[in-house]
């Protein structure tokens, strides 16, 4: 699991968003960088044990986790940093656009969940397709008991339209999901939970109950 000392890490840029600070912290981070890519890879090699796709990707900790610097191209606020860190497990890697299984650790707001989170639009409209097409899968896989037990908010969205868009049919059964712009699955957890060890096996299976949910989304794209 992830060390103490990377929360604090976290919390302490969040106080102090400047590249002085974090050249004072450098070893911090470095630290907190390792911890979070080693929990990354041992979460890789366990899931590779129910997920073929994941065990064919050769995928390493590291790579899964997004730089920490901010773009700051088009937006008003010019903080440097991200103040979480998170993190993509999926085939292809995290730049692929493939539905995966992720953990974001932000202090005090920390979730793992796994899904299609912001689609681009020419996949986005594919997914929502291939829901009209087979409600009936789709309806099973949402539905699943073990999916529902580890994320009972179930399939959710970042955002969602207020009509069915064009093309699809007004009163498709699957309207409400055609409506959203992601599919994906998410949990808070207190940041002590993501310090014990006897809670990684959790973390483990929660990932294995969406599987299917990812399998779906990912056989559009093969």
């Amino acid at each position: 699991m992830l060390k103490k000392s990377s929360f604090d890490f976290l919390t302490g840029l969040a106080g102090n968003n400047n590249k002085e600070w974090l050249d004072q912290h450098r070893s911090d981070y470095n630290e907190t960088m390792e911890d979070f890519a080693l929990f990354n890879q041992n979460l890789i090699d366990s899931i590779s044990a129910f997920d073929k796709s994941i065990a064919m990707s050769d995928l390493q900790g590291k790579d899964c986790i997004p730089r920490l610097n901010r773009d700051l191209r088009f937006t008003k606020d010019k903080s440097p940093y991200k103040t979480y860190l998170y993190s993509i497990i999926n085939e292809g890697g995290r730049k692929s656009g493939k539905a995966g299984y992720f953990i974001v650790m932000n202090p005090g707001e920390c979730y793992i969940g796994a899904g299609a989170f912001q689609p681009v639009p020419e996949l986005l409209k594919k997914i929502r397709q291939e829901i009209d097409y087979n409600f009936e899968d789709w309806t099973k896989i949402v539905q699943d008991s073990n999916l529902l037990k580890a994320f009972p908010d179930g399939v959710v969205s970042q955002e969602s339209l207020q009509k069915v868009p064009k093309g699809f049919d007004i009163d498709s059964p699957a309207k409400d999901y055609l409506k959203m712009k992601g599919f994906f699955v998410r949990n808070y957890y207190p940041d002590t939970f993501f310090l014990r060890k006897e809670n990684y096996n959790t973390i483990v299976e929660n990932f294995k109950a969406c599987q299917h949910l990812n399998q779906f989304v990912n056989a559009i794209q093969n």
